[in-house]
């Protein structure tokens, strides 16, 4: 009959789930119990080792948000955006990015918020986009960069241009650079997977 398995005779954990010395037990649901065990098996790694990565994310969670959707003012701005698209599709009975009412709407409704919320007196170009373009214009003497830098309506249309072309990027058949996060817990992980995680769920298709 094959002995009692001496402490510390498994196998040794490596790589982020090594040098754990400390012990921690807790009593749980069944059904949280069940989702673990699930978790454990698709992924390979152990049931210990799951708790500890979710534990650890609960903590690195908030920093992720932080780092992916700014200072408290612009996490402030992306909830109140949740809040009128939610409010809208409940009552539209449909998704913003798939129905041209519901989507028309929520343009206009983000539009009156923003307009609430921001400083609007005395228009002027930041100093840091002033010393941007006269560099960039020093260096291409032909363009003209003043023009789309200097008007906040082309600056910000330009901006989002590069958020949809990076989008656009990650959805290429060259996949090599897709990083594989498709979930919203996952999507603060880098830059590209909150990209990436943006793309996947507002694709077009067929309205459910």
């Amino acid at each position: 009959m094959a002995g009692k398995r001496e402490p510390g005779a498994g196998r040794k954990p490596k790589g982020e789930f090594s040098g754990k010395s400390a012990a921690f037990s807790t009593r749980i649901t069944p059904e949280l119990r069940a989702a673990l065990e699930k978790e454990s098996k698709e992924t390979g790694k152990s049931l210990s080792q799951i708790v500890e990565r979710r534990l650890r994310d609960s903590f690195d969670h908030p920093e992720r948000w932080k780092r992916a959707l700014g200072d408290k003012h612009v996490r402030a701005l992306a909830y109140a955006v949740a809040k009128i698209a939610t409010d809208l599709e409940i009552r539209t009975g449909r998704h913003w990015h798939k129905d041209a009412f519901t989507g028309s709407a929520l343009k206009a409704a983000l539009n009156i918020a923003i307009h609430y919320f921001g400083f609007w007196d005395n228009v002027r170009v930041p100093d840091r986009l002033e010393e941007q373009a006269a560099r960039m214009q020093a260096a291409s003497p032909g363009a003209d960069f003043g023009k789309f830098m200097k008007d906040p309506a082309d600056y910000g249309a330009h901006r989002a241009s590069e958020l949809v072309a990076s989008i656009k990027f990650l959805e290429t058949p060259n996949d090599f650079h897709r990083s594989g996060y498709s979930n919203d817990f996952d999507a603060f992980v880098s830059d590209a997977a909150l990209l990436e995680f943006i793309g996947s769920s507002l694709r077009q298709g067929d309205e459910k």
